[in-house]
């Protein structure tokens, strides 16, 4: 949707709001009553949800119709339910859907860090944004729907981190744009951890799907992705209680890093752009499992495996008083096959 064709537009339309924009609502009914959310259309091919109560994470994300994300069989379910728990109050609440954000202060695996117990994943996902706003903007002549929010991590004592989010879904291009700045209002220095979990679903995840990315080195997480390996990148069919895999893939080339997601029957792929400077480890959670069928594509600052192991290896984030870190990436859905074959030739062999 351009500027300059507005005034045209409104000759046939009258309320543009019926061509492309944004919708805030809230829901009524089950265990998501009461949370805040926006549904955004860009006009072209790209439909999605922004939960406002949940982190301004995504729920769900629609291209030309058809499903994009993984939406887990426990539903939309308010912040408030969330009880932490090791990792079953995660799990409870896991509706993965396009996005859920991991940390602040901690993200991956639970563990106990110097005394301190830390659940699955961290609080973000299950913590309410504020000041939020919804608007068009424009870049040049191209309309731009973007809502912004922020998310503080605070406790008497400890920690005082605040992340800015701002969301841009184009509508010349079937792209959303997500650049975060976490800034330490604190006073002590203080650890950051972020893994975004970004995840695909049926029917773009499915038999015969695959994995093309820009590392240099991808290697298992465990002995059950170990078996796996040679066909880490292949989409199987989902198989009853088939164990999870992850593989972690690095070495990426800075601000080039890329994963897709291509399904060659449907002729379409969801292609991740990401700042691998900021964000060097993507995990890819290869989920086959019958009734849990997902695809995870999930650049993080330092991995999966909790805050404890990344302070061993080095790749824990400090954040010193005052200091403010910036993460960003973008997803783009095309059906365009010079687009698609283009990643596949960039992908590290």
């Amino acid at each position: 949707m351009k500027k300059s064709q507005e005034h045209e537009l409104r000759q046939k339309a009258g309320n543009l709001d019926g061509l492309y924009g944004f919708k805030d609502f809230t829901f009524n009914d089950g265990p998501e009553k009461g949370m805040r959310a926006f549904d955004l259309d860009n006009g072209k091919n790209t439909r999605l949800t922004v939960l406002a109560d949940r982190g301004l994470d995504i729920p769900s994300f629609y291209y030309k119709g058809k499903n994009i994300a993984f939406q887990s069989k426990t539903g939309l379910r308010s912040p408030f339910l969330y009880q932490e728990e090791g990792a079953r109050g995660f799990l409870k609440q896991f509706y993965a859907g396009l996005l859920t954000t991991c940390g602040l202060t901690y993200a991956g695996a639970p563990a106990v860090d110097q005394g301190q117990p830390l659940g699955l994943h961290g609080p973000f996902s299950n913590t309410p944004a504020g000041k939020v706003t919804a608007r068009t903007v424009y870049d040049g002549d191209e309309a731009i729907i973007e809502i912004t929010g922020q998310v503080r991590e605070a406790q008497v004592f400890e920690e005082n981190l605040v992340l800015a989010r701002v969301l841009r879904l184009r509508t010349e291009s079937d792209t959303l744009e997500i650049e975060d700045t976490v800034e330490n209002q604190g006073f002590v220095e203080t650890p950051l951890m972020l893994v975004y979990h970004v995840n695909f679903g049926y029917p773009l995840l499915d038999e015969g799907a695959r994995v093309y990315t820009s590392a240099g080195l991808v290697s298992p997480r465990d002995e059950t992705a170990q078996a796996g390996y040679k066909d880490h990148a292949a989409m199987e069919a989902p198989g009853i209680n088939r164990p999870e895999e992850c593989f972690f893939h690095t070495r990426h080339p800075g601000k080039e890093a890329f994963a897709m997601l291509h399904n060659e029957r449907l002729g379409m792929a969801a292609v991740l752009h990401f700042d691998a400077a900021a964000l060097p480890l993507l995990c890819q959670w290869k989920c086959m499992r019958a009734g849990d069928y997902a695809l995870g594509l999930e650049p993080t600052t330092s991995g999966v495996m909790g805050r404890p192991a990344a302070r061993e290896d080095g790749s824990l984030l400090m954040l010193k008083p005052g200091e403010s870190r910036v993460f960003s990436m973008k997803l783009t859905l095309t059906d365009e096959a010079l687009a698609i074959q283009e990643h596949i030739s960039r992908a590290a062999k």
